[in-house]
């Protein structure tokens, strides 16, 4: 898991060492890297969205933790419901499209499977992300497409 921080806090700890972290009393904990030892308090922690607030040295401090599959998903423009809208479709795999299920001009509706693409011997289900309307669809069936290849654009 990676913790997103301001770097402030990053600059008084060196990465490299361990860190050890101490749960003191209710919000209170001590952060030791080293010689170096901050004392911190959790303000408000949202598990859901991976997001919690920290007092730390007289400063408010925002912490977002992604694990690997968060940052693998926002890569693929699958990002969660409170981040930006995403307008572009990006194949996540080299692959051979097997079907397109809509046309430019269709509606469609998040969680809609938009076309299949096999990779690995698999079939993989794309699936819209968002409600709107299809712009354009670049790839066609039968088509071989490499990582990260545009496949469909949305207009929201």
């Amino acid at each position: 898991m990676k913790h997103f921080v301001n770097k402030k806090i990053l600059n008084q700890i060196k990465l490299s060492e361990k860190i050890e972290i101490t749960h003191i009393k209710d919000s209170e904990y001590r952060i030791q890297s080293g010689p170096k030892h901050l004392q911190v308090f959790l303000i408000k922690s949202k598990s859901n969205l991976k997001t919690s607030s920290w007092w730390i040295n007289g400063e408010k401090y925002i912490v977002n933790s992604q694990t690997d599959l968060d940052q693998l998903l926002k890569k693929l423009g699958m990002n969660s419901g409170n981040e930006k809208k995403v307008n572009e479709l990006y194949a996540p795999m080299p692959g051979l499209i097997l079907s397109v299920k809509f046309s430019n001009g269709d509606k469609v509706k998040k969680g809609d499977t938009i076309l299949i693409l096999e990779a690995m011997k698999m079939e993989n289900l794309i699936k819209s992300q968002i409600t709107g309307v299809i712009k354009n669809i670049y790839v066609k069936e039968g088509e071989s497409i490499e990582k990260n290849s545009l496949m469909v654009s949305f207009d929201s």
